[in-house]
């Protein structure tokens, strides 16, 4: 299934996901034998007390139109700014793999077409990065395809991207899904991807070397193997406070999502060597036998790929967030610490909802649940844990020392009311099975990062004074299946929200709508409020 959708305006179809603001357990033992029988549909726990998800109050700076996109389903596309350059990876109105490139100020673009045209696969995302050397790399459009990968022979010059048919060699570069670009912590770019299928895949990862352009494995091995059995689904290793990277994942047996089980974790100061949480060196590849176990959630207890994400508390110490089935059936959210105990990890139920999500079927699902934030430390030494259900992001306060959940709150959007609000007065006709047949607003970051590995961050950066998100609409996920009918292409734009500050210092010429400081500040101060908030 594809990982994290997008950021939609239509919440409850995975609202808050993947790089975006979209809105989209037990052990074997406990799980129901009869799971329709249950305690049926996923009912979260309304808070009766809200927030504001922003730190500081944010205006629409600018709006500036890319070019127009594909609509007729949603596949996650990318935002990359490097210094002055801003790229965008798109499909384009006839479904082309684009890229777009402007110089800030400005809203002139430079358009390449890469000759890669997708189809109806939600899989299918773009990401984007840039090296040492300002060239840009672009993979995408590949689930269980061989590797499609470009790079400019002319840093910030689109129109020489050039097809790179391998990295390293053909053999681990045959069936690629969920490509991902990393910055290791001495700048190194690093690509980690999944080759091989659904219930059948390792998770390789390459680096990149600027001298002689051109790739190695950062390994000499994959780093999670299924072996022809299963296959895990990662998070992005995560840098920690400690200067050690985290990673956890799931495994899943076959394609279809709820075969998904056995919460697992492992450490690594330097994306080589890789141990458990007790220290305990680990032999590469990791394999279902000797990863350290989080939490050994059978098949069909509540556990999904992609929903898994491991931050640390004030001491250093990793937290895992996921969700599952309780004793009764219903789903709730839990987060995982190493103790002690014979197991070697405290886990803790955080939710208290009602009902669950059924997910028992393969394809791209719209996410009743979405844990796209990891565990993070708040400023009164707790833990905050973001998690989107249904209709609303929820955030959980939970107690850094015993993990107890101390309060859970409705966050409410993070975005003005303007950018998340729906234009398109689309209506789908009406199909027999087809799903995500609603119009939603879909956002990402400016990262490059997209699709299942990527965490678009909740709330602006405190030093920052703006940022920019890539916005468009299009009709939800139809489990990569195709349709008769859709929407015509729709605008896709670059947002640029940020607080009167940005406009200081000569920061309102970056924009294309202002004459002076002055009016850029008076702009902000009237539009820079969310709904519901102050």
């Amino acid at each position: 299934m594809v990982g994290r959708p997008r950021q939609t305006a239509r919440r409850g179809v995975l609202l808050l996901g993947a790089a975006a603001l979209v809105v989209a357990g037990c052990t074997g033992a406990d799980v129901p034998d009869e799971p329709q029988e249950g305690p049926g549909p996923l009912t979260c726990r309304t808070a009766t007390e809200t927030e504001n998800a922003a730190e500081q109050v944010e205006a629409v700076l600018d709006t500036v139109q890319v070019d127009t996109t594909w609509a007729g389903h949603h596949v996650d596309q990318a935002l990359l700014t490097d210094g002055a350059d801003q790229y965008v990876g798109y499909y384009d109105a006839d479904r082309e793999l684009t890229v777009a490139h402007r110089t800030l100020g400005s809203a002139e673009w430079t358009y390449q077409r890469l000759g890669s045209r997708t189809g109806w696969d939600s899989h299918n995302y773009i990401t984007l990065a840039t090296d040492r050397d300002g060239h840009l790399h672009v993979a995408g459009n590949m689930h269980n395809d061989p590797l499609r990968y470009w790079r400019t022979t002319t840093p910030g010059d689109v129109s020489t991207l050039q097809r790179v048919e391998n990295m390293v060699g053909p053999d681990l570069e045959s069936a690629v899904t969920y490509p991902a670009f990393l910055e290791m912590a001495d700048g190194t770019l690093a690509f980690r991807y999944r080759e091989g299928g659904s219930g059948d895949g390792m998770d390789v990862f390459t680096r990149y070397d600027e001298d002689d352009r051109s790739w190695t494995g950062l390994l000499d091995t994959p780093l999670l193997d299924g072996e022809g059995e299963r296959n895990a689904y990662a998070t992005r290793p995560e840098l920690g406070p400690d200067g050690d990277y985290h990673l956890a994942w799931v495994w899943r047996d076959s394609p279809t999502a709820s075969a998904t089980h056995t919460v697992s974790y492992a450490r690594s100061p330097d994306l080589q060597h890789w141990e458990t949480s007790t220290g305990e060196p680990l032999t590469l590849p990791i394999t279902l036998e000797t990863g350290d176990v989080v939490d050994p959630v059978e098949p069909g207890g509540g556990v999904i790929n992609n929903n898994v994400q491991v931050g640390t508390d004030p001491d250093g110490e990793p937290v895992v967030a996921y969700h599952r089935y309780d004793d009764e059936g219903n789903t709730q959210v839990y987060v995982a610490r190493p103790d002690d105990s014979e197991s070697g990890w405290q886990n803790t139920q955080v939710t208290d909802w009602t009902g669950a999500w059924d997910f028992d079927r393969p394809g791209s699902l719209e996410f009743e649940v979405e844990l796209f934030w990891a565990p993070e430390t708040t400023e009164d030494g707790n833990l905050r844990l973001d998690v989107t259900c249904q209709d609303e992001l929820h955030t959980v306060v939970i107690d850094s020392d015993s993990l107890a959940p101390l309060a859970e709150t409705v966050t409410l959007h993070p975005e003005p009311a303007e950018v998340s609000r729906l234009r398109s007065d689309y209506q789908h006709p009406a199909a027999e099975g087809e799903a995500g047949t609603q119009m939603q607003v879909n956002l990402n970051d400016d990262s490059g990062g997209a699709g299942s590995l990527h965490e678009r961050p909740l709330r602006l950066d405190p030093t920052a004074d703006q940022r920019s998100l890539l916005r468009w609409e299009s009709l939800g996920e139809n489990q990569d299946r195709p349709r008769e009918t859709w929407p015509d292409p729709q605008p896709l734009e670059v947002v640029v929200l940020g607080t009167e500050e940005a406009c200081r210092d000569g920061g309102w010429r970056t924009f294309t709508g202002f004459t002076s400081e002055d009016q850029c500040v008076s702009d902000v101060r009237r539009e820079g409020t969310i709904e519901g908030g102050p």
